[in-house]
């Protein structure tokens, strides 16, 4: 289907330029260097064009149409508006649409800087989509180009560093608070309030972070879906719950998912997504190791806890990591690396299939781990799982309770038991000194049982040990060697 540009945008629409920050010569090289093969040459030119549209001393915004930028681009309005996309899409543009109450439309355009080549590098899918542009050769050059070998060096032989930078007040104390009173009302306060109104400074940051968004984003999967999907199906409210539980457990951003959700075999005949299918799909995807996957967020106090040293029940590190962390992310921090098929689909139907929250799965996960000496019985999972769902626990807080209480249970239990078995044990003592006692014969035994079950019925005549001479002399032996005749 054509796109109708027009709908969207048309030349006598204005636009004003803004700056994130000002942009560094470095910078620009940055963005030749690193995005110019992914962007093209359509959008690295409108880059410019927008970043010289700016004062560069003030940071002022200028005004224009997109006429204008039309006939200095020399492109059509339609290529235009491809070339601003990828700008948007790569981060280095955001743009805004303001509408008067005349129904006339003002773009504004938000011009952000690039990534450093530290941070570009590393951000995987922007590595990975500019080495499949200029290939082995150029990729290595360009890393050998922002290659810091002297500071790697220096990490690696000075590992004890000490921040000695003096701040503000060490050194100007001779400021007097005086000098920074401006009384209400004054001249001086009139005079910057007139500053201030007459010449506003442009909102540029000097702290601004750039960054490329790779979260989940509906928008986008859109475009991803295949002819026979209908994204009203997919993108119902059942159906955006499922892709965003999917997004927090197999940490999948935008452009993750939407590789997934290309399948045109995940779709029913009415052109819902299966999530059932979606669901299995992921499981052996990651499985096989094909999973394009975000890297997890860090956790403060993360290096306190790992294989072989989970984090306490009830402790600060423990409640953290449960509302922080997907159940996966967990289980792979506590092996040490991928997790097996096992313990993925343990974790993966508790969270899609039991409908339990993702911080309660963390913390019954946890749980499971340390009682049972770092496995997953499907069994004992399930035990707590019914209980957990019976009690209605949604919070990582209420299942810590739970486990503490049990454990309390435990204790409480095997204390009793403790005391129970040591009085059975304990021998009859007289005048200080143990008695030897003999077992009764087990015929014995079962007469006896049985007078006393009777005794507790309705009292009918039975035939006692006192009626058989035999059984009776030998309980009577037995009685004189207990008292040591």
């Amino acid at each position: 289907m054509s796109r109708l540009v027009w709908n969207e945008l048309t030349p006598k629409d204005r636009y004003v330029v803004r700056m994130a920050r000002p942009l560094s010569f470095a910078e620009l090289g940055y963005v030749t260097q690193l995005y110019l093969p992914i962007i093209g040459s359509d959008s690295f030119s409108l880059y410019q064009l927008l970043v010289h549209e700016v004062q560069e001393e003030s940071g002022a915004a200028t005004e224009s149409t997109h006429r204008n930028l039309m006939l200095m681009s020399g492109h059509s309005l339609d290529r235009l508006l491809s070339a601003r996309e990828r700008l948007e899409a790569l981060g280095l543009l955001t743009v805004r649409r303001r509408e008067n109450m005349q129904r006339d439309y003002f773009y504004e355009y938000l011009v952000k800087p690039p990534l450093t080549p530290h941070e570009f590098f590393a951000d995987y899918v922007l590595s990975l989509m500019l080495l499949n542009k200029i290939e082995n050769i150029r990729y290595q050059q360009l890393r050998q180009k922002y290659a810091d070998p002297l500071g790697a060096a220096l990490d690696q032989e000075y590992t004890i560093t000490e921040n000695v930078t003096k701040d503000f007040h060490e050194v100007f104390q001779s400021l007097k608070a005086s000098e920074l009173e401006v009384s209400r009302g004054s001249e001086r306060e009139q005079f910057l309030q007139e500053m201030e109104n007459r010449y506003p400074p442009a909102p540029m940051q000097a702290e601004f972070a750039p960054a490329v968004d790779h979260q989940l984003s509906l928008s986008s999967l859109r475009h991803y879906l295949p002819d026979n999907a209908k994204a009203e199906k997919v993108f119902s409210h059942e159906g955006v719950e499922l892709l965003y539980r999917l997004h927090h457990f197999y940490l999948l951003d935008s452009w993750g998912l939407g590789q997934e959700l290309r399948d045109w075999t995940l779709y029913k005949a009415d052109g819902d997504l299966d999530g059932e299918v979606l669901r299995k799909r992921l499981i052996q995807r990651y499985t096989d190791d094909k999973l394009s996957r975000t890297a997890p967020k860090a956790v403060p106090g993360e290096e306190e806890w790992g294989p072989g040293n989970l984090p306490q029940a009830g402790s600060e590190i423990f409640t953290r990591i449960c509302r922080q962390l997907s159940p996966l992310t967990i289980l792979e921090k506590v092996v040490g690396g991928r997790v097996s098929k096992v313990f993925l689909e343990r974790a993966e139907t508790l969270v899609f299939s039991d409908g339990m929250t993702g911080e309660v799965v963390n913390a019954l996960l946890l749980h499971t781990l340390v009682s049972m000496q770092m496995e997953l019985p499907k069994a004992y999972l399930e035990t707590i799982r019914d209980s957990w769902k019976a009690k209605r626990i949604t919070t990582v807080d209420e299942a810590v309770r739970q486990i503490q209480e049990r454990a309390d249970q435990k204790a409480q239990h095997a204390e009793k038991s403790k005391q129970t078995k040591a009085g059975k044990d304990a021998p009859v003592r007289r005048n200080g000194r143990a008695v030897l006692q003999d077992k009764l014969p087990a015929s014995v035994e079962w007469q006896l049982s049985q007078e006393r079950e009777q005794k507790r019925e309705e009292p009918v005549p039975v035939k006692t040990i006192e009626d058989d001479p035999e059984l009776k002399k030998m309980l009577e032996t037995l009685r004189k060697r207990k008292k040591g005749v």
